[in-house]
């Protein structure tokens, strides 16, 4: 070993630039990287210059970056070295794509295949080369995911818990549990790398759709062994690692698992540059933190260890990157200081056989130069036959070994694809159950709503309804279309003729439009001559239906009077009969000469109503014949109505044809039409918009300019203090301890000033990226415009208008004017980014942040500069808090005046809701009062018709009602003749009652006819007498019954005596009267005390008196009151009612009325009367 290896060789770092991707082109991004030609070295901004090993512009190809650093290596592999190909940057910045971890067998002979796929192939050429030795080759592929180990070789990769790192003290760091596949050729292990890159966690961020979220090491590990000497053994590794990018929250835009998998990303690239730093600073020969991480722990061997290792940072160009960009050359020029000392790992079990053989051989030569011989064939052959066997067996348990393995790892891989089609086969059972369920469901809906129909009884007249709506709608929309169809034919031919088309082709639409016209009119003509026709048909239809409906309650009647009259026929034959009989025997009676005459009459008046009768009931046959040849005539009148509409059907359709073809004609000669109206429109819209928001954002530049301009002034300014603060500090050092805490303050005050300028410009900065970035949109997007106006699209080079041709060319001069207003600004914003930059490098020097704490060399000066640190900060809180208070306040007030502005918006959507309602209500009250006009319009037609209709029936109606009238006068004269009849015998009775009562002296005992009506529905009970107290015995005298002296009386002179009245009837009905000053409603009342009503005789008010009312209301409705007159009372009896004695209003007890409910009750009310 030389002595370079024994101080150790340095990891070699190759810078890899990629190019400007078209995110950042689009977003007016400039490169911020500098490379010296034929040195590899790389400039930051203006002075800042890093220098690496290797260094690959944008432009370098992935086969020269591979040459150049990683084949080496490769080589170095074969001599029995270990080494390592580290893949280190920003998130997008182009690892994956340099280490090939996305590759398939597809991308074998391209030329962007990357580091992993070109090292197996140098890998195999070269064991193909080395003929004369046996090579065995295994691979593992592992990834490191939120701090877990995961292997992505194995199928159940959520065993991660089993796999352990280990460290030995011969072998180094060792993965327990770790899958290795031995691999014979270079297509088996890219099929290892095709099945680790497929279960490699892969996600999309804001910067890069396809992130990986690990990191990831695929190893190669190659044992070799000379078929000459197999003693000979060598064992090396090959590590290919894949970081996972640094990435910052603020430019991925991470949320939930993407944000903590950043943040594990980042702390183990923390612990990784913890460890280069530690390995990379000569001063500190300490501690190195490799258990920190497991990242840092899996390459211990590779970084200060037994490795080659060439460290593979790539970067970003853009200058919006600039700070990322940055952290990764430091990175990687710390890197370069880390010294590793790799050694030729051996086989330890040959290592020690060749150190025996080495020590028997020595022995040896020792022993023959003591005895000056040879020494025996055996002595030289048994140790060599011996270690034949050894490594004979060896080979063979290792090549079963093998076999059991690769069975393994096949079972396993069978097993892994058949739980996967478990999985598979589980869910589509799932997805086919849910639609079975879901079609159980919808057959159970189907068949319940079939069972609600099937049971409803108006579904059939439902599905008649809507069918017959159906048809009506087809109806008015077949005819909306035909004349939207005919107006958009004459308009069409408006517009072609208007719009200046060719004259051949405004011939042909003139032609065509005028035949499609003359066409829809004829048909039209011929739709509504048939439309007549068949509202003329379906009127009559409508109106006999009509007749006949109304003639149905009316049959329905006549068959009811029919049966009725038929009934009277009957009984009046019957009635004819017995007066027939009746007339018959009073012939033989000459008494009754008067009654047979009113017989007779009666029998002539029954052969009248006989005949009627008979005459009625042939008109209504009559009227059912006719209703039966209306029936007929509606059948032939429907049969010929749906005939003319099934011709009407068939000439709508052929119109909407028609309408049809017309229609798709004419909406693409308007669709071609208006889609040069509307992009002229747009391109009108859009040049404004963009002329107005050109003039914003001039004038938010112009102002952004300013600021950052200010900023890089203070920035300047700082810097300079800052400058002059050293030379002073230089200066005051030398005068010793005076003024320290002036000095301390003055320092610390230079140093936040400069830290404050520093982190404004870095926001200015991010500013300017944000307005270059929108400023190169608008610049894209205005580009774009101008290349589809001069050269547009196949389907919009059409014909446009004259007054848009004139309009063009200002329009392209526009654009042009505000494109180069764009370049220009951004070629500001591009110089002023890269002056930021700038100074921000000058002022975020690692060496200034290094030595800043440096002059701080005494406790004294750490006090001071507490003190004053101290001080700031309580300065800054309380400012903070003043302007939180401020804040607050500003915060409350604006949240009052967006609640005033909410109330103020809610106040007028309700005022325009209720203006909307207002005009709606007028609008509904508009079309009521046409809808009420027209249909009193149309009830004022029909009202003419139905009176030339309804005056036949009014005439009938009258004739029935004076015949009825007739007929009930005719019975009227009949009760008025008896009742006559009855008032003479009445007024013979009383007089014979009177002078019997005069003859004999004696009380009559008459009996009442007041016994219960037949009509009666309740029976009367009287009620008891109260038992006067004062009641005094009288002789009782002997009564003498009325019947037994009615038989023998005689005529008196005192009957015609009209105002004669017995003695006690006069006292009787003087004290029946009453003198209340009330109203009459208690038992202080004469009349109610004696049960009985006021009369006029009573002195009593007749408007206040109430028993006067209940008198009233309980009289008869039966008999018409008659006004009070001086002649004598008479009797009036309704047919088939009893004569009972009635009071004439209260005035007479004498006086009959018919028996009916009420007049019985009123006669059992009143008190029993006794003649004296």
């Amino acid at each position: 070993m030389g002595k370079e290896e024994e101080k150790g060789i340095p990891v070699r770092v190759a810078l890899r630039c990629r190019p400007l991707v078209p995110k950042e082109l689009g977003e007016g991004c400039q490169a911020c990287l500098a490379f010296v030609p034929g040195e590899p070295q790389v400039v930051v901004g203006t002075d800042k210059s890093f220098t690496y090993d290797f260094v690959f512009d944008p432009t370098t190809e992935q086969e020269e970056v591979f040459t150049s650093a990683v084949a080496p290596l490769v080589r170095g592999v074969f001599k029995g070295y270990n080494a390592t190909v580290l893949a280190y940057g920003q998130t997008g910045s182009g690892k994956t794509y340099s280490m090939g971890g996305a590759y398939t067998s597809d991308q074998e002979h391209q030329p962007s295949v990357g580091v992993i796929p070109r090292v197996i192939q140098l890998l195999f050429r070269e064991i193909e080369r080395r003929a004369d030795t046996d090579f065995t080759t295994r691979v593992s592929y592992l990834e490191i995911y939120n701090e877990e180990i995961l292997d992505l070789l194995c199928p159940a990769r959520d065993k991660s818990s089993q796999i352990n790192i280990r460290e030995d003290p011969k072998q180094g760091i060792k993965i327990v549990g770790l899958t290795e596949k031995a691999v014979g050729s270079g297509p088996e292990m890219v099929r290892c790398l095709e099945q680790g890159n497929t279960g490699r966690t892969v996600a999309s961020t804001a910067m890069n759709s396809q992130s990986s979220r690990s990191h990831a090491i695929f190893t190669i590990s190659v044992e070799q062994r000379k078929r000459s000497d197999k003693s000979s053994s060598f064992c090396s590794k090959l590590h290919l690692v894949d970081l996972a990018g640094s990435e910052r929250q603020k430019k991925t835009k991470a949320e939930g698992d993407r944000l903590k998998e950043g943040i594990n990303i980042n702390r183990g690239l923390l612990c990784l540059g913890n460890v280069i730093s530690a390995l990379g600073d000569d001063k500190k020969g300490g501690f190195v933190p490799y258990r920190d991480s497991k990242l840092t722990r899996l390459l211990q061997d590779s970084l200060g260890g037994n490795s080659h290792t060439v460290m593979i940072a790539c970067v970003s160009p853009a200058d919006s990157n600039m700070e990322e960009t940055l952290n990764t050359l430091r990175y990687a020029d710390r890197a370069r200081k880390i010294k590793n000392k790799p050694v030729v790992n051996v086989d330890p079990q040959t290592a020690e056989l060749h150190h025996l053989k080495q020590q028997v051989q020595q022995l040896q030569v020792l022993l023959l130069q003591a005895h000056g011989g040879t020494l025996p064939a055996a002595i030289n052959e048994a140790p060599s036959e011996n270690l034949q066997s050894l490594m004979e067996r060896n080979r063979c348990l290792s090549e079963e070994n093998e076999q059991l393995s690769r069975g393994l790892s096949e079972a396993a891989g069978q097993t892994a694809q058949m739980l996967e089609r478990i999985i598979l086969t589980e869910q589509a059972n799932d997805k086919m159950n849910a639609k079975l369920e879901g079609l159980k469901q919808h057959a159970a809906c189907k068949l319940d709503l079939q069972k609600l129909v099937e049971t409803s009884p108006a579904g059939e007249l439902r599905e008649e309804v809507e069918a017959i709506r159906d048809l009506q709608q087809l109806i008015t929309q077949l005819w909306d279309e035909t004349a939207a169809c005919v107006a958009a034919g004459i308009d069409a031919a408006g517009e072609t003729e208007s719009a200046g088309a060719t004259p051949d082709t405004s011939g042909c639409a003139d032609a065509f439009t005028t035949q499609h016209a003359l066409r829809q009119a004829q048909m039209s003509k011929e739709l509504g001559e048939l439309n007549k026709a068949l509202a003329l048909k379906e009127a009559l239809a409508r109106k006999m239906t009509q007749n006949d409906h109304h003639l149905q309650p009316i049959q329905s009647q006549y068959q009811d009077n029919m049966k009725s009259l038929e009934g009277e026929v009957a009984n009046l034959q019957k009635e004819k009969e017995e007066l027939l009989l009746a007339l018959h025997s009073a012939k033989k009676d000459a008494n009754q000469a008067k009654l047979s005459e009113r017989r007779r009459k009666r029998l002539l008046e029954l052969e009248g109503q006989m005949g009627e009768l008979k005459k009625k009931l042939g008109d209504q046959a009559k009227l059912l014949k006719l209703k039966e040849s209306t029936e007929h005539t509606v059948f032939k009148l429907n049969q010929e109505i749906r005939t003319m509409k099934s011709q009407r059907v068939q000439l709508m359709r052929q119109m909407k044809e028609d309408a049809e073809k017309f229609r798709q004609w004419k909406q693409q000669k308007d669709k071609e039409v208006i889609q040069l109206k509307e992009r002229d429109r747009k391109r009108q819209y859009e040049l404004l918009k963009l002329e107005r928001d050109f003039q914003k954002q001039s004038s938010v530049l112009r102002r952004k300019t300013e600021e950052a301009a200010a900023a890089n002034k203070r920035l300047k300014d700082a810097l300079q203090k800052q400058q002059e603060v050293a030379e002073k500090r230089k200066e005051s050092q030398n005068r010793g301890m005076e003024g320290t805490a002036a000095r301390v303050k003055n320092w610390l005050a230079n140093e936040v000033e400069v830290l404050v300028s520093t982190e404004e410009a870095r926001r200015h900065l991010h500013e300017l990226l944000e307005d270059r970035k929108t400023l190169a949109q608008d610049l894209a997007l205005l580009k774009q415009k101008k290349e589809a106006g001069e050269n547009p699209p196949p389907k919009l080079r059409r014909r446009t208008y004259s007054v848009t041709d004139l309009k063009v060319p200002e329009a392209e001069e526009s654009i042009t004017k505000q494109i180069e207003s764009l370049e220009t600004e951004m070629e500001l914003r591009s110089a002023q980014i890269a002056d930021l930059q700038q100074k921000l490098l000058d002022a975020d020097s690692e060496d200034r942040a290094r030595q800043r704490w440096e002059n701080v060399a005494t406790i004294l000066e750490a006090k001071c500069a507490l003190k004053y640190l101290v001080g700031e900060l309580v300065a800054s809180k309380v400012q903070v808090s003043r302007l939180e208070g401020r804040l607050r306040q500003s915060d409350a007030s604006c949240g009052d005046l967006h609640k005033m502005l909410s109330e103020e918006r809610a106040q007028a959507a309700q005022a325009e809701a209720d203006l909307q309602g207002a005009l709606v209500r007028l609008e509904q009250q508009h079309q009521e009062k046409v809808l009420y006009l027209l249909g009193q319009l149309q009830q004022s037609q029909a009202a003419e018709a139905r009176l030339e209709e309804s005056v036949s029936e009014r005439e009938q109606q009258l004739l029935d009602r004076l015949r009825f009238q007739d007929e009930e006068l005719e019975k009227m004269r009949e009760v008025c003749e008896q009742n006559q009849h009855l008032l003479r015998e009445n007024d013979a009775i009383r007089q014979k009652l009177t002078l019997l009562q005069v003859a004999s002296g004696q009380k009559l005992s008459i009996p009442r006819a007041v016994g219960p009506s037949p009509d009666s529905s309740y029976e009367y009970v009287p009620p008891k007498p109260k038992p006067s107290r004062a009641a005094r015995e009288r002789a009782r005298q002997r009564s003498v019954a009325a019947d037994d002296l009615l038989s023998a009386s005689a005529p008196s002179d005192s009957e015609d005596d009209d105002d004669w009245k017995p003695q006690r009837a006069a006292r009787a009905a003087k004290r029946s009267t009453c003198a209340c000053k009330g109203w009459c409603g208690n038992k202080q009342c004469g009349c109610r005390k004696q049960k009985a009503g006021c009369n006029p005789n009573c002195g009593c008010d007749a408007a206040k008196c109430r028993n006067r009312e209940a008198d009233a209301a309980a009289s008869s409705p039966v008999s018409p009151r008659r006004p009070p007159s001086p002649q004598p009372p008479r009797l009036s009896a309704a047919p088939g009612n009893e004569v009972v004695p009635r009071e004439a209003r209260g005035s007479s007890p004498w006086g009959f009325e018919p028996t009916t409910p009420d007049s019985q009750a009123r006669a059992l009310a009143t008190e029993p009367r006794r003649f004296s």
